[in-house]
């Protein structure tokens, strides 16, 4: 989904925001505008259901980083800071792990074990 990032299912919040996105999409027909591909060549867009914007519902309810990196969009900026001061969701943790900062982890892990001596 363009402009966010949720946690990973082994993450703390992974399987709360999955929950969350299964409520909101699933077994409906959903509506992708697809911007791009990234650099794993995933197709990046905008998606919606039933006139709602999937990406401000899981924003703002917590389940969902706005991923600044890669989208600029105010409205995402917003979202996520009032999901934060709500407590909502993951942000009800005082200092939720970021995804990316969990996936480097995870690879630099992977590398260390392997590393040989």
């Amino acid at each position: 989904m363009r402009g966010i990032d949720a946690p990973e299912l082994k993450m703390p919040y992974g399987k709360e925001s999955r929950n969350a996105l299964v409520k909101l999409i699933g077994g409906k027909r959903i509506t992708i505008y697809v911007y791009e591909q990234d650099q794993f060549g995933r197709y990046v867009g905008d998606i919606y259901c039933d006139n709602l914007f999937i990406q401000e519902q899981m924003l703002k309810s917590g389940y969902a980083w706005h991923f600044k990196t890669y989208d600029k969009r105010p409205e995402f900026a917003k979202w996520e800071r009032e999901a934060r001061a709500a407590h909502q969701g993951l942000w009800a943790s005082e200092d939720p792990e970021k995804p990316w900062d969990w996936r480097r982890d995870q690879r630099n892990a992977r590398y260390d074990a392997i590393q040989v001596y």
